[in-house]
């Protein structure tokens, strides 16, 4: 018997303290781990020492450098690698990767627990994760193997896991899945593959990933994955789901549109898909009652204006825009909505970055204490009327809204906060940018850009 902790901490000093195991499968264990410099703490995977053949080590390695190049804030993010922890009379070397440790539980926990998750929640976690998916398809990385156990969740956030870990196993070879196999761990969860992964094709791409994600998306709400029989097709999973939602409580129609959109998502046919994660992404937020009805648009403020910066003023109607009036009650200012930004690149690889940044930015403002924040699925362009009616719905007097575009080799933000009751533009932040390789840095200052300046804007 290997003693893979001992090992781990021989092989990781003086840079990591390795604890002790936090998991386990067929595939690999999980450890808690302390890096020195930085201090943080580390999560060690090293993956079963069975599978330490040369072959696989290579794919391993090939693959981890491959997804370790994935930066989103719904993706795991890989910190370091190897190959090669010696152990004394074991194999000729482990295969390991390190990642941030987060504090939480996986999805499968949490459905072991509470078995259902109520419709808000379970469609939060599923935009959170095919937006991680639709970024690393991008970036032409298939995850193959999603499931609740490589979702994790901390908080509010969901973290896809695991990525590339199922493609070494299958570029490995028979003789890695047939250790796998011989252990009780199949490679891929068979309740969560797509019928060309059961039929052992290597037609993979990220519609397979869709259709893993449409059965996490079924178990949240039904409780149990949808079970395929032996031929290969589904079983009327879809009518079974719009049933428990009807007992639920969930409208007729909400239900059923869901219903409908989940037979597509769930078609035995990777051509009757949904071809990307946005699309699957636009039909689960239109099921939602219809509130995201038409694309939501404002004139663009140039960036001269929004060069003005902190104690700018810009009243709409000077824009050609009648200004917000005759309302029947008065908004609430320190009730914010943040709106979508809108994606001015042209550069299909940034479109998942409006919605990143967004999404930071309400979930830093939920935080303050200093406003309360309402969800919104609006994005893209607003308009006079559709800054009125999307204050109207949420009650909210303050609107985020921006764009982002590339200049150069650098990606830009420009920022505008809305004063919904007036018509005016309260702030426009200055530009915030970063390198076109790391676009996720101007989201990041973005972030505490606004944070600071909604403490100013209502400090007690």
């Amino acid at each position: 018997m290997i003693d893979v902790l001992a090992a781990l901490r021989e092989g990781l000093a003086p840079h990591y303290t390795v604890e002790h195991e936090i998991g386990a499968g067929g595939m690999a264990r999980v450890y808690l781990a302390h890096e020195r410099h930085p201090a943080r703490a580390v999560a060690v995977k090293v993956m079963a020492p069975e599978l330490s053949t040369p072959t696989f080590r290579e794919r391993f390695i090939r693959e981890v450098e491959l997804t370790s190049k994935l930066s989103h804030p719904h993706i795991v993010p890989i910190l370091a690698a190897d190959e090669c922890l010696f152990v004394p009379d074991g194999p000729d070397g482990l295969c390991y990767y390190i990642m941030p440790y987060i504090a939480g539980e996986s999805l499968r926990v949490r459905l072991a627990r509470e078995q259902t998750l109520p419709l808000e929640d379970a469609l939060h976690i599923t935009f959170q994760v095919a937006d991680a998916l639709g970024y690393a398809h991008s970036h032409g990385v298939v995850h193959r193997d999603v499931k609740p156990e490589n979702i994790l969740l901390s908080g509010d956030q969901a973290f896809v896991a695991d990525f590339g870990i199922a493609r070494a196993i299958s570029a490995a070879g028979a003789a890695a899945e047939q250790t796998l196999t011989a252990a009780g761990q199949p490679v891929g969860s068979l309740a969560y593959m797509s019928p060309e992964q059961l039929m052992g094709s290597r037609a993979i791409d990220a519609r397979t990933d869709l259709y893993s994600l449409a059965c996490v998306l079924y178990e949240m709400l039904v409780g149990q994955p949808p079970l395929l029989d032996l031929a290969g097709q589904s079983a009327p999973a879809p009518a079974t789901l719009e049933a428990v939602l009807r007992r639920r409580g969930v409208s007729t129609r909400t239900a059923r549109r869901l219903r409908e959109v989940m037979s597509r998502a769930l078609a035995s046919s990777a051509a009757e898909r949904f071809a990307g994660a946005e699309d699957l992404i636009a039909a689960l937020r239109d099921v939602g009652g219809g509130r995201r009805a038409r694309a939501l648009r404002l004139p663009r403020i140039s960036r001269t204006a929004a060069l003005v910066g902190g104690g700018a003023v810009i009243v709409l109607g000077a824009l050609g825009v009648m200004p917000l009036v005759q309302r029947r009650a008065a908004l609430d200012p320190r009730r914010v909505v943040v709106a979508g930004f809108e994606d001015l690149s042209g550069d299909a690889q940034l479109a998942p970055l409006g919605h990143i940044a967004a999404d930071w930015i309400t979930q830093a403002l939920a935080q303050s204490a200093a406003v309360e924040v309402v969800p919104s699925a609006a994005t893209g362009h607003l308009d006079a009327a559709d800054v009125r009616a999307l204050a109207a719905q949420t009650g909210a007097g303050t609107v985020v809204w921006g764009t982002y575009y590339r200049e150069g080799d650098s990606v830009r933000f420009q920022l505008q906060v809305i004063d919904a009751q007036r018509g005016t533009v309260r702030r426009a932040l200055d530009v915030v940018s970063a390198p076109q390789g790391a676009p996720v840095r101007a989201a990041d200052v973005l972030v505490r850009r606004v944070t600071a300046l909604f403490d100013t804007l209502f400090a007690r």
